[in-house]
């Protein structure tokens, strides 16, 4: 079986995801129109070849839950009022509802991986995996919350933020992939790295989105609440006497100098995330090639070449089945 099960996938999700308690409205209301999946395809693509089916449903649907958490928790900070077309738990229930229902979806994550299924050997580097991967996306949503254009070493701070905040859960599926495929500590840590950097990829692109119709750019929530994105730390890294703000909102040129240089911190991504994937087992590495032409698909991004970074002193594992 090629494709993840998605009439089973969602079974699962709602049987660990839905609170019969107090919860259980807004736990119905927030997974009543699921996303895209992405995560979970991206763990049944990566570890099919290392698990069965159903355990393997029960894994994706574990990291789906924990990124429903990670969504549920965002909104209340970015005071999201719609999501998926409908209202937002926190403003449907409130903040405290909605807070709450964040926890027990990442206790439903850990439920649903204890109850997979999974070989008894796995499990343990599965759940280390998940629980690293809450603690950094943690992390990175406090760093970017906290991140000014004055800050030293702004870059070095953006892609640390980006690869924990976003890449963490990217990066998961790889890992669970790795573990699956008994791989040591190195591999599975290569795995990571290489989520990391296509989490980062992902990020930036996703930054970039609102300059694409400069026209509405003013009115973009990431302007008028002054977030730090890529573009945003491409003008300041290059002049902080300014406001970059300012700078990106009233000059096409400086606009299209931070799409650009944006577009090249992409690209190096992407080099990046293939380098490490290059020491992972080969079904790993291809779901990464698969990401990056689905979801990192910019022809200004993926058509150049890129150039593989020396890692460490390991023979890759491409050519391994």
């Amino acid at each position: 079986m090629n494709h993840l099960p998605k009439d089973q996938l969602e079974a699962v999700i709602r049987k660990f995801g839905v609170n019969e308690g107090p919860l259980n409205k807004a736990a119905k209301h927030h997974l009543y129109r699921s996303g895209k999946r992405t995560r979970a395809n991206l763990t049944f693509a990566a570890a099919r070849h290392f698990e069965s089916v159903g355990p393997l449903i029960h894994i994706s649907a574990a990291v789906e839950l924990l990124h429903e958490a990670s969504v549920v928790h965002d909104d209340i900070q970015d005071r999201t009022n719609n999501r998926r077309g409908q209202a937002t738990v926190w403003r449907k229930f409130g903040s405290n509802t909605a807070l709450l229902l964040g926890d027990h979806l990442i206790a439903a994550a850990f439920s649903c991986l204890g109850g997979s299924g999974c070989s008894a050997k796995a499990l343990p580097g599965l759940v280390q995996a998940m629980a690293e991967a809450i603690s950094f996306a943690a992390s990175g949503q406090l760093q970017q919350l906290g991140l000014k254009t004055e800050k030293r070493e702004l870059r070095d701070q953006y892609t640390t933020l980006a690869r924990r905040k976003t890449g963490a859960l990217v990066a998961l599926p790889l890992q669970f992939a790795a573990v699956l495929a008994a791989g040591d500590r190195r591999v599975t840590n290569y795995a990571r790295q290489s989520g990391e950097q296509l989490g980062l990829a992902y990020q930036i692109l996703n930054d970039l989105q609102p300059f694409r119709s400069p026209a509405m750019l003013a009115n973009h929530e990431d302007m008028v609440d002054r977030i730090v994105t890529a573009p945003v730390v491409a003008v300041a890294e290059n002049n902080q006497a300014q406001d970059a703000f300012s700078q990106l909102l009233d000059n096409a040129e400086v606009r299209q100098h931070a799409i650009r240089r944006c577009e090249v911190w992409v690209r190096q991504a992407v080099a990046s995330a293939r380098s490490h994937a290059a020491y992972t087992p080969a079904p790993i590495a291809n779901v990464v090639e698969q990401f990056i032409a689905q979801h990192l698909t910019d022809p200004s991004v993926v058509a150049l070449p890129t150039k593989a970074a020396s890692l460490a002193q390991l023979t890759p594992m491409l050519a391994e089945a």
